[in-house]
């Protein structure tokens, strides 16, 4: 009635005594008084009284919005404040949301990727470049990287497209745009030392890479020989003088490259040097190896009457055994018994098969028999490679029961009938 018959300040002090705080908002701004209704708001502290209506104060007043909002700090959710930020279209409107969204994320230290990547679509207008490089190296770990390369790519920020491509880890595409983009050596450079700072041993290959692209770069399109000099020098050893010399013409003056050229041949004399005294010293190495596997081959021991197979405590001249350099001694069946258990079950049937050609052929001439020879010796190549008692086979049964079932099925008689004496896994006797 009041507001029918016009009384609009008592329509208004009646309202405000009846806390309808909408309505007060709605008349200051339907009669376009935008600063009242913003003391409105301020005073109530309303939140989302102020996310139903800073779009529209910030379409009028929007330095004035921005400071009232800024007086909330963290009272207020910047996520939902962002639509009235998306349609600011004058100067003085993007302005203050700049300014509001550099507040949230530098002072209330807001690490929202949406806020950040929206921040971002407003740097990346800004005619200063270095204002977004400094924006990206402070919030690079809160920015959806793709979408800023993609925002850096539509406004031909190239600068920050090399520092994204960088912080990605994607060095040649940084080194390719400041090259053909910029035109700046030096921020390839930047980049190519950055690169080799992080990168591991294996990826030098991609660093020498990226150094040749500069290096290709001076000499074809600036054709500054003392430029390349300082490139091979900055390089630190990656590049070398030869490794450049494809790109230059044919005839060209070797004067500014004369003392690299010189060096470098030193340093190859030194290399050669140094592979040959390489060499030499594996030559003697290899002689010496020869010489005890030969010496090894002519080892023998004595094997007293009275000794006994560390497996069944018989006397060990009974039946065929094997002596290892350790001195400990066991029967052949006993070794083949005991190691069977430890072998996979692929490498138990091999041991199996070949043990059944050696029973098969103990009837004949066992020296003259090549078949016998050749499975005796694969036979020791399995079950002699080290002493059972002090190699991976004592570890191995450290967690292993006394008897197990599948030994305790196996019937000693099974892997008798050799008639060789075997000592050591290198040395076989024939009694």
């Amino acid at each position: 009635m009041m507001a029918s018959y016009g009384d609009t300040s008592d329509m208004i002090y009646f309202a405000d005594l009846m806390e309808d705080i909408e309505k007060v908002i709605m008349h200051h701004i339907h009669d376009q008084q935008y600063t009242s209704a913003l003391d409105t708001l301020r005073k109530r502290r309303s939140p989302e009284l102020f996310y139903k209506y800073t779009p529209t104060l910030m379409k009028y007043i929007p330095r004035n919005t921005v400071e009232v909002l800024e007086q909330f700090g963290r009272s207020l959710d910047p996520k939902r404040l962002l639509p009235s930020f998306i349609h600011c279209k004058t100067l003085d409107q993007k302005e203050q949301a700049l300014r509001y969204l550099q507040f949230v994320v530098f002072s209330t230290k807001c690490k929202d990727e949406a806020i950040h990547n929206f921040l971002l679509s407003l740097v990346v207008q800004q005619d200063d470049e270095g204002l977004l490089l400094d924006f990206l190296d402070k919030t690079d770990a809160n920015v959806d990287r793709k979408y800023a390369l993609r925002l850096c790519s539509e406004h031909r920020k190239w600068k920050a497209c090399c520092y994204i491509y960088t912080k990605m880890g994607l060095y040649e595409e940084a080194v390719k745009l400041a090259l053909t983009k910029l035109g700046n050596v030096h921020e390839a450079e930047k980049t190519a030392v950055e690169a080799q700072s992080y990168c591991s041993l294996e990826q030098q290959e991609m660093i020498k890479k990226l150094w040749l692209m500069i290096a290709r770069h001076v000499v074809e399109e600036e054709k500054d020989i003392k430029r390349v000099m300082d490139v091979i020098n900055r390089a630190e050893e990656v590049l070398k003088i030869e490794d450049i010399l494809p790109f230059f013409n044919d005839f060209f003056y070797i004067d500014d490259f004369k003392d690299a050229i010189c060096k470098s041949l030193e340093i190859y004399n030194q290399n050669i040097n140094q592979l040959n005294d390489d060499m030499k010293d594996a030559t003697d190495s290899a002689e010496r190896i020869h010489n005890d596997i030969s010496n090894l081959k002519r080892k023998n021991c004595v094997v007293e009457s009275s000794k006994n197979c560390y497996l069944c405590d018989i006397p060990l001249l009974t039946r065929s055994f094997y002596v290892f350099p350790c001195s400990h001694m066991f029967h052949t069946a006993c070794l083949v018994k005991e190691i069977t258990g430890y072998l996979s079950k692929r490498k138990a049937e091999e041991v199996s098969k070949i043990y059944k050609v050696l029973l098969n052929l103990k009837d004949e001439d066992q020296t003259r028999t090549e078949s016998y020879r050749r499975a005796k010796l694969q036979l020791d190549e399995i079950i002699a490679e080290e002493c059972l008692m002090c190699g991976e086979y004592m570890i191995q049964s450290i967690d292993t029961p006394s008897f197990l079932e599948t030994r305790r099925n196996l019937k000693s008689s099974d892997w008798s009938g050799l008639d060789s004496v075997h000592v050591s896994p290198f040395l076989f006797i024939e009694f």
